[in-house]
């Protein structure tokens, strides 16, 4: 690619007309969308293969049944490093995040995705160093298997209730406006050296890299406070000091000092109402 995001930037800076403004915030945005690092979805199952002269055994047999097991992931990274592919990327992710319910980046589900692997690796350790190390029975691991199945799927449920919904399409309209909004407040890195008493010294680093992280940085705060305005949370004035929590049902909820309180307004009022009901009955 030839061209450079500041060039872009500061050519929509500069430009005499409304008319000439929009065609270079129209021509950037189709770089983005027609970039060849589009969103990429696949199946990616955690795997191992059990040796052999193990599979005939009791506790072979029980980790066979966990040799496989799916998860789906979506490509968070890029080998390209022009800035459209970079910004390209960093939307993608933030889609992943917020909006895709069949993803679920959260540790503890990858975590309990891989313990078969991890366990069967330790007791193959042990084998063959004829180790009396392992002590686990073959039904305390197969209640241990189980319970990491079930709870990696209950931490994928939960997540996909945090995920707010959103549409491919729906998203790109929301994403084009903060688009806009970055290029409206754009202030070039001479600029910005000035105003933060900063100097730049990298020889490998250059202004296309200040607009690349200008624009990853400003998408990331414009999507949190999208996220804070879905849960009808967000308040302009209060920037500092707030908490939230999130609830089971998936809401996000304002925290602040209370601390213990794990769920939202409306399960809040649920859970009485069904605590009253069971009062009620209890006294009928």
């Amino acid at each position: 690619m030839n061209v450079y995001m500041y060039e872009i930037l500061e050519d929509y800076q500069y430009a005499e007309t409304d008319a000439e403004r929009e065609e270079i915030f129209s021509s950037f945005c189709r770089l983005i969308w027609e970039n060849p690092n589009q969103r990429t979805i696949i199946s990616r199952p955690v795997t191992f293969r059990i040796s052999p002269d193990l599979l005939t055994t009791e506790i072979g047999q029980i980790f066979s049944s966990y040799t496989s097991l799916p998860c789906t992931v979506c490509l968070s990274l890029t080998g390209s490093r022009d800035f459209a592919s970079l910004i390209r990327q960093k939307v993608n992710n933030i889609y992943t995040r917020y909006f895709d319910k069949t993803i679920c980046r959260k540790k503890d589900y990858i975590d309990l995705l891989n313990l078969p692997k991890k366990l069967y690796f330790q007791w193959l350790s042990a084998v063959q160093k004829n180790n009396p190390s392992w002590t686990a029975s073959p039904q305390e691991l197969s209640r241990t298997l189980e319970n990491a199945v079930a709870q990696a799927e209950l931490i994928k449920e939960i997540s996909a209730r945090e995920t707010m919904t959103l549409s491919w399409e729906e998203f790109q309209q929301v994403t084009e406006c903060y688009f806009r909004k970055l290029f409206d407040h754009y202030q070039p890195l001479d600029e910005f050296q000035n105003s933060q008493n900063l100097i730049v010294y990298a020889s490998d680093w250059n202004e296309d890299n200040f607009c690349v992280g200008y624009f990853c940085r400003g998408l990331e705060g414009y999507f949190r406070n999208y996220q804070k305005k879905y849960y009808g949370l967000y308040n302009v004035n209060s920037r500092r000091g707030i908490t939230y929590g999130r609830c089971s049902c998936g809401n996000l909820f304002l925290q602040n000092r209370q601390h213990n309180r794990r769920l939202c307004d409306s399960c809040r009022k649920s859970a009485r109402r069904q605590s009253y009901q069971r009062y009620n009955r209890k006294r009928a």
